[in-house]
């Protein structure tokens, strides 16, 4: 019965209110009631559906992993204030990697993803980051931007992780926006004037207030100088976003020359002896 219910109000598109506080309060009595089973049949009723009732959301988002992963890695009805409470209480686990297996992550999601450091997450992170397009300026030429495009509310949050408090996880979306390694993000961040922030902020997409801001969090102690703000926003603006693109494509192309370096490096270490000649007996 609960599932039949569930695909009739799967087939309604546009549920009223009244639809939906009768399918929630119909689920929630009931699925104590049912097999694990159907319970899973339930949920992938309900996972792709934008319309899903917020009650029944939290239910199979809060179930066992074997439910709450497959569940939380489809459903629409999630917002980034969920998946992060999710992430801070769940730590790694199948249900916080299924949020990094979600397509078009925000920033802050991502940065809080990455935070965990658990190489399970930043694999699925991987498997479901969005490969980097290349842009034609009117000239022709390719431009490089973010490995994903976020929008003015993506960025404005990470902006305010610039602060002391909060460092870590804009480092982290620093180098998850520009394909840089960690350290090159602490590198970038350590020295706020430095010219190259500039290039890796207007790479970001960062408009001058959010640039502001992030330098205002990076160098409080400096950001309070109007003349340096002056100095700051003049220097911002001469940075374009080609020559931003430019010079963050050239930073990767070296890290990735080092990477390679170092691998053959290691490899070259244990290589076997050449095995001697047998005629030489």
């Amino acid at each position: 019965m609960l599932i039949e219910n569930a695909e009739q109000f799967a087939r309604l598109s546009n549920p009223s209110t009244e639809d939906c506080m009768r399918i929630q309060k119909h689920i929630l009595e009931n699925i104590d009631l049912v097999s694990a089973d159907d319970r899973r049949a339930i949920a992938a009723i309900f996972a792709p559906l934008a319309t899903t009732p917020l009650e029944i959301v939290h239910f199979f988002c809060d179930s066992d992993e074997a439910i709450a992963a497959p569940f939380v890695a489809r459903t629409p009805a999630v917002d980034d204030r969920m998946l992060l409470t999710m992430i801070g209480s769940y730590r790694a686990g199948p249900r916080v990697r299924a949020i990094a297996r979600r397509p078009d992550l925000s920033g802050p999601v991502r940065a809080a993803l990455r935070g965990l450091d658990d190489p399970a997450v930043d694999r699925a992170l991987e498997l479901r980051q969005t490969p980097q397009t290349a842009q034609r300026s009117a000239n022709g030429h390719e431009r490089s931007g973010p490995t994903q495009r976020l929008d003015a509310g993506a960025l404005s949050q990470i902006a305010v992780l610039a602060g002391e408090q909060s460092r870590s996880l804009f480092e982290t979306a620093l180098a998850d926006c520009t394909g840089l390694s960690m350290t090159s993000a602490r590198i970038l961040c350590d020295d706020p004037t430095s010219r190259n922030l500039l290039f890796a902020l207007r790479f970001m997409g960062f408009d001058g207030e959010q640039a502001m801001s992030v330098f205002q969090g990076l160098a409080p102690d400096l950001a309070n100088d109007t003349g340096v703000q002056r100095r700051f926003r003049s220097a911002y603006d001469a940075v374009g976003l080609h020559d931003a693109a430019d010079r963050v494509r050239r930073w990767q192309l070296e890290e990735l020359k080092s990477l390679v370096a170092g691998q053959q490096a290691a490899n070259s270490q244990i290589e076997p002896a050449p095995v001697a000649d047998k005629g030489a007996a």
